[in-house]
């Protein structure tokens, strides 16, 4: 995938890809750990909460990255389980159906509002938190809080 987007990219710039540009591309993101404000506050959410990872990411990559985020994690759903990448409903029904959960049941933070807060919203997620790390506009109308930390967020519910 990455290979094929990199080549679209290229294409319409003009320019020649490399064959292996997708490969380099991902083993670069594979050498990525977490934002460094990201461990401590999460190992707290999760004394509190059952932590769960709905990526649009592979198996094998979540395996590698998951570790480093020094939390438990309850589950953690990847596109290649779900068979779908989000913002597409039916990879958030899979979590829901594997959790035997209702929208009720979530405080879901995400750090785009394409591919998770404005889906959820439609889908009648209500305890929706978007941690503006300035990657997206923050766009209203889909009922989320905005936070700049996880810090921000565990005093917001008092952990």
């Amino acid at each position: 995938m990455l290979q094929d987007s990199f080549e679209r990219v290229c294409r319409k710039c003009g320019v020649k890809a490399a064959p292996d540009a997708g490969k380099r591309f991902a083993d670069g993101i594979r050498s990525w750990g977490p934002h460094p404000d990201v461990v401590e506050p999460l190992k707290k959410m999760g004394e509190h909460y059952k932590l769960v990872i709905l990526s649009n990411a592979d198996d094998s990559f979540l395996a590698e990255s998951v570790p480093r985020l020094g939390a438990d994690f309850h589950a953690v759903f990847t596109a290649e389980q779900t068979g779908y990448y989000k913002p597409r409903y039916a990879a958030f029904e899979y979590m829901l159906d594997q959790l035997d959960a209702s929208p009720d049941d979530f405080v879901h933070v995400a750090s785009h509002t394409r591919y998770d807060p404005q889906s959820m919203h439609d889908m009648s997620f209500r305890n929706l938190v978007l941690l503006d790390r300035g990657c997206d506009p923050v766009t209203p109308g889909y009922d989320y809080v905005t936070v700049k930390s996880l810090d921000d967020l565990n005093t917001m519910l008092s952990i």
